[in-house]
């Protein structure tokens, strides 16, 4: 569905997604949102063993025709990927990026570090790498994340936010088995294409 139109809302939670609780592993092919963003390929994975967890997720030739008006052409993006992973009670992340080209919205360099900025004031914000970590102790990465700033000038594009290639990990700890789930267990992978927003209630709103 594309985000036009006053009150236009553009929800599609977690794409190819898997997790510590099942399933290990998850894909899809083209997954296309009209007017948003596109993908060829979604995938994602976790393997966890004995006090450890490995998870990673990407998206393969990815456009974001959403942003074209403001980069002066459609960025697109030949492969977004993110791992994170879990061992001895630390968590460590990293994203790969290849064959970016993001027009107007700015220029990677070639050694990206975490929690890159570039974009357009009041119109997008382009975060590489991000990783952010919460206060269970566990680590979000997202390869690439578009938030869109939707000020009054440039209300066309809509708020909300764009994650692609996601990763989740908790410290990894052994416990007695009669111990309850804990929350910093290893979570789940969530990749999120062509577009699909997500900010705190999982919508991107179009403005007129």
């Amino acid at each position: 569905m594309p985000a036009v139109g006053a009150g236009t809302t553009v929800d599609t939670g977690r794409l190819a997604a898997s997790g510590g609780g099942g399933p290990a592993s998850a894909s899809a092919a083209d997954a296309p949102l009209e007017g948003l963003v596109t993908a060829k390929a979604i995938t994602s994975s976790v393997v966890t063993g004995a006090g450890s967890a490995v998870a990673k997720a990407a998206v393969a030739e990815a456009a974001l025709p959403l942003l074209g008006p403001a980069a002066g052409r459609v960025p697109s993006i030949r492969l977004i990927s993110a791992r994170c992973a879990s061992a001895d009670g630390q968590v460590t992340g990293s994203s790969d990026l290849a064959g970016v080209q993001l027009g107007r919205l700015g220029t990677l360099p070639a050694a990206t570090a975490p929690n890159q900025r570039l974009g357009i004031p009041g119109v997008a914000e382009v975060i590489v790498n991000e990783q952010l970590q919460r206060y269970d102790g566990s680590l979000e990465v997202t390869a690439l994340h578009v938030k869109l700033l939707g000020e009054s000038a440039t209300g066309a594009l809509g708020r909300g936010d764009v994650k692609l290639a996601s990763a989740i990990c908790g410290p990894s700890r052994e416990r007695a088995p009669e111990a309850p789930p804990r929350p910093d267990r290893p979570r789940q992978v969530a990749v999120v294409p062509a577009g699909a927003p997500q900010t705190g209630d999982g919508s991107l709103t179009a403005e007129g």
